[in-house]
């Protein structure tokens, strides 16, 4: 592990976000495809992140816009939930991952940081291969906070780079390391037509959780429309075994509770067309904005994302 993957698997994190309060990180974009559709694989000239999206700068709403907690969308009649795992990929955990996945028939989001895509580009090329969605998570794990909006844009477009470089197209998903955020941040991601995406489920997988603890916070943190945060690749002291035991189990126990498991490009697209819907029956008040969820900030080396 370099220098660089070393300190961003210390343990000794910016704040991020916290426990109770959701919040919406930005507006899904018009023109996505519909509520859950099959799993679409990127094709070369496509984003990584919304497979049906067609390239170059996006239209409709700016990204990275905040809403108020009483405007975030209640949860819709259908049970969806994405997993979303951030830091990969790896050549140890990613591949063991994928296996679950596959076996398992489910689709997740992979938040990659560009060092370890220019390392594993044939992991992030299976990734999308079997049906995945990617996303942006800066060249370096670096706390965007710290940094001005040219660096922010720098680490944003290296990490783009190195994707588009792999797979031969980009991404238009944007989640910043540990959750950190402010206006710069958010105005930085959204001039570079990205979408910022957050969680609402907080596994905390890379502290050294135990499978049972790794449970007992999906069990009880995951609503309809949930988005859960993983790990793919370090961990405490570069272990993540604890990830890959509890991932069947979380899978298992969500199916059996009647949950879809989506993308985050298909949660966007299906929360959009039930906007559209409400609109369309009279409902539609005070819920301009997606569901892509955030929570409120903590204290600091709490969470590592």
């Amino acid at each position: 592990m370099t220098a660089v993957a070393d300190e961003i698997h210390a343990g000794t994190d910016p704040a991020s976000p916290g426990p109770n309060v959701v919040t919406a990180e930005g507006a899904a974009k018009p023109g996505l495809p519909g509520s859950a559709p099959p799993p679409v694989h990127a094709d070369a000239g496509k984003p990584a992140g919304r497979p049906d999206a067609s390239p170059g700068p996006a239209t409709g709403p700016v990204p990275g816009t905040p809403a108020k907690p009483d405007n975030v969308p209640h949860p819709t009649a259908a049970k969806r939930v994405a997993l979303t795992f951030d830091d990969g990929p790896d050549k140890k955990y990613t591949p063991q991952i994928l296996d679950i996945l596959k076996k398992r028939e489910v689709k997740a989001t992979f938040f990659v940081v560009g060092l370890q895509v220019e390392k594993c580009a044939d992991v992030l090329k299976r990734i999308v291969e079997e049906g995945h969605a990617v996303g942006n998570h800066t060249y370096d794990h670096a706390n965007l906070t710290e940094r001005t909006a040219a660096e922010i844009a720098e680490e944003i477009r290296q990490t783009d780079e190195a994707i588009r470089k792999a797979l031969g197209t980009g991404t238009d998903l944007f989640r910043p390391p540990y959750g950190a955020t402010n206006d710069v941040v958010k105005k930085t991601v959204a001039d570079s037509k990205q979408e910022l995406v957050q969680w609402t489920v907080d596994t905390r997988d890379w502290a050294g959780t135990t499978p049972d603890e790794i449970m007992e916070k999906v069990k009880s943190q995951t609503k309809p429309d949930g988005i859960i945060l993983m790990h793919c690749f370090g961990g405490k002291n570069g272990k993540l075994d604890n990830t890959v035991e509890a991932l069947p189990r979380v899978i298992d126990y969500l199916k059996d509770e009647g949950y879809t498991f989506v993308t985050v490009p298909e949660l966007l697209a299906a929360e959009a067309e039930t906007r559209e819907q409400k609109k369309a029956q009279g409902n539609g008040h005070g819920h301009g904005q997606g569901q892509v969820q955030a929570q409120a900030p903590r204290s600091e080396a709490q969470v590592q994302a």
